[in-house]
């Protein structure tokens, strides 16, 4: 197979991510969180079962893969509790989410031995900026996508994690304190949260060597996601 027919997630040009972003921004609250949540389902369905070998590299690297799925499941729920659903709670999980892939696909692909025998025991890996800095050497992921998500969104995404002035600004109207977020933050919130999600599966099909899967992960990611 050339590499032109693999799955290449970087392979969309900016064109389409364009069309993508402003897909979501006409699509109601509803209707996002619904089709966020069929996503979600299709990658889970894919996953959920799939065998990866016993060495500690795998196991941790799948580890955290895992937990970064589990935080898209965790906004999904939490922005689907109606009447009241928890926006702020959710929005502070995009980071960890982000976070439990970079650390992921670092672990797959690019801690040395004893970096991985160290975070065993329970030591922190480098900062992030190290990790995409190291990432962004491995074949797919040289166009420095992650560098350019990382110093977009990064301020945001810890102020909504860190209790920033984002979250207070959002829960204050002009008479009272109240979940004031509007329905463009949190579908921003979950457009994301599905990239991400789409990340983390791919890197989970290539953890398990599963180039098929791989494909049609990112050819659903497509059909849900793409205009008409």
């Amino acid at each position: 197979m050339s590499r032109d027919e693999r799955c290449d997630i970087n392979s969309q040009d900016d064109s389409q991510k364009t069309s993508n972003h402003w897909l979501w921004l006409y699509m109601s609250l509803d209707h996002t969180i619904a089709t966020s949540a069929k996503w979600l389902n299709e990658c889970n369905a894919r996953l959920d079962g799939a065998a990866i070998d016993a060495s500690d590299r795998s196991r941790v690297s799948a580890g955290l893969l895992h937990l970064s799925l589990e935080h898209h499941g965790a906004i999904q729920f939490l922005i689907s509790n109606k009447p009241h659903p928890h926006y702020g709670s959710a929005c502070a999980l995009l980071r960890p989410q982000f976070d439990g892939f970079i650390r992921g696909v670092w672990f797959h692909h690019c801690a040395s031995e004893q970096e991985l025998n160290n975070f065993i025991k329970n030591c922190e890996p480098p900062r992030i900026d190290q990790l995409i800095l190291t990432i962004e050497t491995v074949p797919g992921h040289e166009e420095g996508l992650l560098k350019t998500t990382k110093q977009n969104v990064w301020k945001l995404m810890c102020s909504y994690t860190h209790g920033g002035y984002i979250q207070v600004a959002s829960r204050n109207s002009a008479t009272e304190i109240v979940c004031n977020y509007s329905e463009e933050q949190i579908s921003e919130l979950v457009s994301a949260a599905c990239s991400i999600t789409l990340l983390v599966a791919v890197a989970f099909a290539k953890l398990l060597n599963n180039e098929t899967m791989a494909n049609e992960i990112l050819s659903e990611y497509r059909k849900l996601f793409s205009q008409p």
